[in-house]
């Protein structure tokens, strides 16, 4: 059987990963609250089986909204995930498999019969505007090239047929939906929801401009992607998500979307004149499983889904920073509201290279590193504990902090000044960067590198506590 959200499902019930919660749960009161609290407090995905209002629906939230989880639908451990997802990349793509028909075909609806509140789409934020989609997955056709993208993005629900849409400026979809504007045409579109964690991974990965995530999909689960032809659009459409919402966004269009909490935990930057989706068609399983994806405050699904693949694409761009850098780890921290802050493990082997380090980190593909913090190879960059005290023992603030001025910033950072006009969109913020040298001095100073040796407490480093319970 294809690999799917199900298949997931049952890999994290067997892993002890899967909270179910079979009381009634309102999807517009309190399941993105609940769901939170499964991720923050217990460490759990949630699936609800008794939702108000939608006898026939059941829903999970974080499914892959931990290291952990991730991993586990990529058949890996946590600490292995950078050298497992290196080795999958130079594979490269896998073609998909086109069939004929699906279980996302099981139910189709089309014209009148068309009604988003048919759909369980829940109310992440207190905030919101509304409810909103978040898990899904935007699969659009480059009208030069033919060559489909995915990518994720937030959905406003604004009517039985309407959703509202936050495209991320500069970014491939607003690169592709600019094509169609100038061909003044609309652009078709299908939001697919629900399916295996390794397509929301490269949903949320940056690969090179014209590759198609779904190819790369098939490439991290190690078997083709099936896709049917969508109803009322050209497109490849995965034939085993749970869920597929059909349209198009008309070109030149706009009205107010949102606000929204983001990952940043705040709810206004990204609110304005934004485009809009007009829903075309609807298609799903019988016993359509939503998956709701949530995000606002910290941590939210999105930021595991767009952290992960930031590391592995920071590790490829600083291993070589001045021929070879000794590169342990590379972690963007969850907590830190859309990973702004990226943390990396390296052994130091002359002055100044963890500055060019922090330098590389901050102007990678992604925006949203703001903060680059190096750490010595006895941190464990995964835990915040041991990367504070690293800042508080070995930080100069006027030898080891430098900032870069007049940077381009992530347009969801309430923190950065906007440079366009309050609404409008594209929303541009400019602001600066700052990189921080946490490390030892360096192998080529043994002497003052030795003067930082950590204190251990004795016999912690041979001896288990939990030998000594049974």
């Amino acid at each position: 059987m294809p690999k799917d959200l199900r298949s997931f499902m049952r890999e994290l019930e067997v892993a002890g990963e899967l909270l179910r919660i079979d009381q009634e749960v309102d999807p517009k009161t309190n399941l993105g609250g609940l769901a939170w609290q499964g991720e923050n407090w217990l460490n759990k995905a949630t699936y609800f089986t008794n939702l108000k209002g939608y006898p026939n629906w059941t829903a999970i939230s974080y499914a892959e909204a931990s290291r952990r989880r991730l991993a586990l639908g990529l058949g890996t451990i946590p600490r292995e995930f950078i050298p497992t997802m290196r080795e999958l990349l130079k594979k490269g793509p896998t073609p998909k498999q086109p069939v004929a028909t699906g279980p996302v075909k099981d139910k189709i609806f089309t014209g009148d019969k068309v009604n988003l509140a048919h759909l369980p789409i829940h109310v992440m934020s207190n905030m919101d505007a509304g409810a909103y989609i978040g898990g899904g997955m935007g699969i659009i056709r480059d009208p030069d090239t033919g060559i489909q993208n995915v990518s994720l993005h937030r959905h406003q629900v604004k009517g039985k047929n309407r959703l509202g849409v936050l495209m991320h400026p500069g970014r491939h979809m607003d690169m592709i939906y600019r094509k169609y504007e100038q061909r003044n045409e609309p652009m078709p579109i299908a939001l697919a929801i629900g399916h295996h964690p390794a397509y929301y991974l490269c949903t949320c990965w940056t690969f090179p401009f014209g590759v198609d995530e779904f190819e790369m999909a098939g490439t991290f689960l190690g078997e083709a992607v099936r896709t049917v032809k969508g109803e009322t659009v050209d497109l490849d459409i995965p034939a085993d998500a749970e869920l597929v919402i059909e349209g198009y966004i008309p070109p030149h269009e706009r009205e107010i979307e949102g606000p929204f909490a983001e990952h940043t935990g705040y709810a206004r930057a990204g609110s304005g004149f934004n485009p809009y989706l007009v829903v075309t068609a609807v298609t799903r399983r019988n016993d359509a499983i939503y998956y709701a994806l949530q995000g606002g405050k910290p941590i939210a699904s999105s930021q595991i889904l767009d952290g992960l693949p930031m590391e592995v694409v920071i590790y490829e761009r600083i291993k070589d920073v001045g021929g070879f850098v000794n590169v342990h780890d590379v972690v963007a921290i969850p907590s830190a509201g859309g990973s702004h802050i990226i943390v990396v493990q390296i052994t130091p082997k002359i002055q100044g290279e963890a500055r060019d380090v922090a330098s590389a980190v901050l102007s990678s593909p992604y925006l949203h590193p703001k903060i680059a913090i190096v750490v010595d190879d006895d941190i464990d960059p995964h835990d915040i504990k041991e990367v504070i005290w690293s800042l508080s023992t070995r930080v100069n603030p006027q030898r080891d902090v430098f900032i870069i001025p007049d940077t381009h910033g992530h347009h969801l950072d309430a923190s950065l000044p906007l440079i366009t006009p309050p609404g409008t969109f594209p929303q541009i913020r400019r602001g600066s960067k700052m990189g921080i040298d946490a490390t030892k001095p360096p192998l080529t100073e043994p002497d003052a590198r030795d003067e930082f040796t950590r204190a251990h407490a004795m016999g912690s480093d041979g001896f288990d506590i939990r030998d000594f319970l049974k």
